[in-house]
């Protein structure tokens, strides 16, 4: 048995409502197949299904129209077998923060079992009836409350078959072309797209006026205005594919009839800021937009602080495969950030505040690294951050906003995130610039000179205090006492902005721009002229000025990106977003800019559409660069030892990187990405690198090898190096296999760098012990030089004593000489002992000093003889 309960159980339940809507709610149930004109009839005249099951289904009507589509209901079922109980009860719709839909119903009234129809019903609950009462043809009588159903005064319902019933829906659509209609694009633009609007409207039979470009023409029925939203929005999908040129974006605006007349005044009487709606996109209550059914997506509109009522702004836009989130990012920055009834502010964008109060004026420093603390958060965090903010500027207003600027949390990185997005024409940008020195830009905001003695300086805090009048007085001396100092026309310009004279400011910085030393101090001038005109919505005067700007400062990617901004601002969204993402590719962080920033309002549909494409592609590459990390930290584990430097830096470079992967912003993914392919690329260099410094390092060593095993070779004692020659022949062998391995593989390489470091060690053993064997060899080669030189030389002393000394005693005694007669005689062979003592101990001493002074060159020639030999002998066995 149908059970209203059940049909109730399948709709989504959350704690808090984001809006809430009277009306009265319809229970149907039948037995079979429901006849398609039942549900056709109740989508004509406004009602929106909820739910179904088996046999039965729950409605819910916006207002009494839900009478009118029963009256016709039954006039029908008069005629053709129609058994069908319809039951009307009052109810609520209500809607979640996610668009979820639901219904609040009495605990009685959900408690109901359906009866078995047998004719076409109509029961109509007491407090629902008084909806119905008054309406022609309609009449409603007391009935008893049969079983099953809610103990509660109930009447069923009949109706005149003469009268028409007609639905009281009924819309006014109004469309107004973009753009200045004295410009020859806009012209021609809007010519070619008038044509095929015009043969839509006469498809659909709809009569229109033109007055002052808008066009209005009156719908009547729902259906009428779901099929014209749908084939609207599919002419501007198709021109913009097949043929740009014929397209141009209009804005759209439709409004309850409610005795609003199609005439020239109805643009004014529907009180809308129509610079402010997004173009392509139709703009009505939430009201109508859930009236259109399935096929249609609602989007918010940043026209008031808070949805509340169902008659507030939207937009529609149609659906991807039936999935309402399909292709738009899920960030949703702060109402009460975006919304406001000030002009947008120079300084930072924002509309919640006027000029003068604007919480950047406060700020000194440029705050250089925002944009990587904001790409350390996901969606869901920036989405809890603003409504943070929200909450804050709820309670504390405007102070809480500066308040925001100064807090540590997720709510104080957005809030001075979307305050940087334009600190380059705020004032904290205007002390930089006073003291660079730099010419290009960015780096010369960090070749600053200290403070100077200049009066401008004090000028600026009174200023900033808000005293104009005495400033703009003292800035007036101070021109004439330094004609060349730019900076006091450039504070002159901002005080004349501050008092809302633009054409003053415009012409001041004019003169500051004349009197910059520099072209990073030009293009600054250039900057704020171009964002004064683009706050004057004078946005082509503006672009062509950014234009100038970037070729005369390539660097400053500001300039490059306001042009895209005035592009949306003009409601050129669609054209604007080749050019940012051109922007996002050169920067990341342009990717979060365009999210959060607030001048982008009126292209947020298009945009947040266009960048799901490139976050999409970026969510899906981050996850293969998570696995191509992983894998990137093996390859560094197979080709460097853990205690490796690179190693260590690498796999620190690494970890942070994989952080990166875990966070849900695009920053981080591409940041992922790029940072992987670095680590990739200095992996294979440093790998390549050492690999070159291990064949060099493998060289030398064999080179100290080879005069090792030369040195070793004169080594007089071959049986002592038994161990060394172990070693030498260790060492050559690995060695060997070094110079002849490629390292292209890491088992190898690594293998390779532990025979280095140990081959390293084995030739500081060896040399260790080549010092001592050297030590040996050449006190051997010594003795040898010296033994030879005394052996000589003692073999002529010893001559000369032994045949010398008789011979001068001989012919001593025959000169008659007493000496060779008498103490020769007498003490010969003492005088031969001392005489062969004394020449032993002078050949030695003379031996010594000879072996000392021809040491050195007798051995480096024994040496070198030795190695030409051994040469020769290789030769001859080769």
């Amino acid at each position: 048995m149908p059970q209203l309960a059940s049909l109730i159980g399948h709709l989504p339940e959350f704690k808090e409502s984001r809006m809430v809507s009277n009306g009265l709610g319809l229970w149907l149930s039948w037995r079979g197949d429901l006849n398609p004109a039942v549900v056709q009839t109740l989508q004509d005249y406004g009602g929106m299904h909820l739910a179904s099951e088996r046999d039965q289904a729950l409605w819910f009507f916006f207002s009494a129209d839900a009478f009118l589509a029963l009256a016709r209901l039954a006039i029908w079922a008069k005629f053709n077998t129609l058994a069908v109980f319809c039951q009307v009860i009052p109810a609520k719709l209500l809607f979640g923060y996610k668009r979820e839909l639901s219904v609040a119903i009495d605990q009685t009234l959900r408690a109901q079992n359906a009866i078995a129809p047998q004719e076409f019903e109509i029961w109509v609950h007491s407090r629902a009836k008084d909806m119905g009462t008054g309406t022609p043809g309609l009449r409603f009588e007391s009935v008893r409350t049969q079983t099953g159903l809610a103990a509660a005064e109930w009447f069923t319902m009949t109706a005149d078959p003469r009268l028409p019933y007609q639905s009281s829906l009924g819309w006014n659509v109004v469309l107004k072309p973009l753009g200045n209609p004295v410009e020859k694009a806009f012209q021609t633009g809007w010519r070619e797209y008038f044509t095929h609007l015009e043969q839509l409207l006469s498809r659909l039979k709809c009569k229109f006026i033109i007055h002052d470009f808008f066009v209005m023409f009156p719908v009547d029925n729902l259906r009428q205005l779901r099929t014209w939203c749908k084939e609207l929005l599919q002419l501007v999908a198709r021109l913009k594919e097949e043929d740009p040129e014929a397209y141009w974006p209009c804005v759209v605006a439709v409004a309850d009839r409610k005795g609003l007349n199609i005439n020239e005044d109805l643009p004014k009487k529907m009180r809308l800021d129509w610079d402010q709606l997004v173009p392509d996109f139709p703009h009505m209550s939430f009201r109508n937009a859930y009236l259109l059914g399935e096929g249609f997506v609602v989007h918010d509109v940043r026209f008031s602080i808070d949805h509340s009522s169902m008659d507030d702004w939207c937009n529609v836009s149609l659906s991807a495969d039936g999935d309402a989130g399909a292709g738009l990012l899920p960030v949703e920055v702060s109402n009460r950030l975006v919304t406001g009834n000030s002009p947008h502010c120079f300084y930072c964008g924002l509309r919640n505040h006027v000029l003068t109060e604007c919480p950047s004026r406060q700020l000194t420093t440029l705050d250089r690294g925002i944009w990587r603390e904001v790409a350390l958060l996901d969606f869901e965090t920036m989405n809890k951050g603003f409504k943070s903010i929200d909450s804050m500027l709820a309670e504390g207003g405007l102070e809480a906003l500066s308040g925001a600027l100064r807090q540590d949390g997720i709510p104080g990185i957005l809030t001075r995130a979307i305050f940087s997005i334009n600190s380059a024409m705020q004032l904290r940008m205007m002390r930089v610039m006073w003291l660079t020195r730099g010419k290009d830009y960015p780096a010369g905001l960090d070749e600053l000179a200290p403070k100077d003695e200049s009066p401008v300086w004090s000028l600026l805090e009174m200023f900033i205090s808000g005293d104009h009048i005495a400033v703009d007085k003292e800035l007036g001396q101070q021109a004439v006492k330094a004609p060349r100092d730019f900076r006091v026309r450039t504070l002159n310009g901002f005080v004349a902005l501050e008092r809302g004279d633009h054409a003053r400011a415009l012409s001041l910085w004019r003169e500051a721009e004349g009197l910059s030393p520099s072209p990073l101090l030009q293009a600054y001038h250039q900057f704020l002229q171009g964002r004064l005109m683009e706050s004057q919505g004078r946005y082509q005067n503006a672009n062509t000025l950014y234009r100038q700007l970037v070729r005369l400062t390539p660097g400053w990617t500001d300039a490059a990106y306001r042009q895209g901004v005035c592009q949306v601002k003009m409601g050129f969204a669609e054209q604007a977003v080749g050019f940012l993402n051109s922007l996002i590719e050169r920067d990341p962080h342009f990717f979060n800019r365009v999210l959060l920033d607030p001048e982008l309002e009126r292209g947020h549909i298009q945009l947040l559409s266009a960048l799901n494409g490139p976050w999409l592609e970026a969510e899906s590459r981050a996850g293969d660069e998570s696995a191509a990390l992983q894998r990137l930290r093996t390859e560094i584990y197979e080709w460097f030892p853990e205690e490796h430097d690179f190693a260590k830096a690498a796999l620190e470079r690494a970890e942070k990187l994989g952080a990166l992967g875990e966070v849900n912003n695009y920053v981080s993914f591409i940041t992922l990405s790029r940072g992987r392919e670095r680590l990739e690329r200095d992996l294979h260099a440093r790998v390549n690198l050492e690999t070159k410094e291990l064949k060099a390092r493998f060289r030398r060593n064999m080179d100290r090898l080879a005069y090792i095993r030369d040195e070793a070779a004169w080594f007089p004692f071959p049986r002592v190096l038994v161990d060394f020659n172990k070693d030498y022949n260790l060492c050559a062998a690995n060695l060997n296999w070094a110079l002849q391995t490629q390292f292209g593989v890491a088992e190898t390489f690594k293998k390779a760098q532990k025979v280095g470091e140990t081959e390293e060690e084995r030739l500081k053993g060896l040399e260790g012990k080549l010092r001592f064997l050297r030590i040996v060899r050449d006190s051997t080669l010594f003795m040898l030089i010296l033994g030879k030189t005394f052996f000589w030389l003692e073999l002529v002393g010893l001559l000369l004593v032994l045949v010398g000394l008789p011979l001068s005693v001989y012919y001593g005694e025959r000169a008659g000489a007493e000496w060779a007669t008498g103490l020769l005689v007498k003490e010969k062979w003492q005088i031969q002992k001392g005489l062969i003592l004394i020449l032993s101990t002078a050949a030695l001493g003379f031996a010594a000093l000879r072996t000392t002074l021809v040491f050195d060159k007798k051995r480096n020639k024994l040496l070198e003889q030795g190695k030409k030999s051994s040469s020769g002998a290789k030769k001859k066995k080769r």
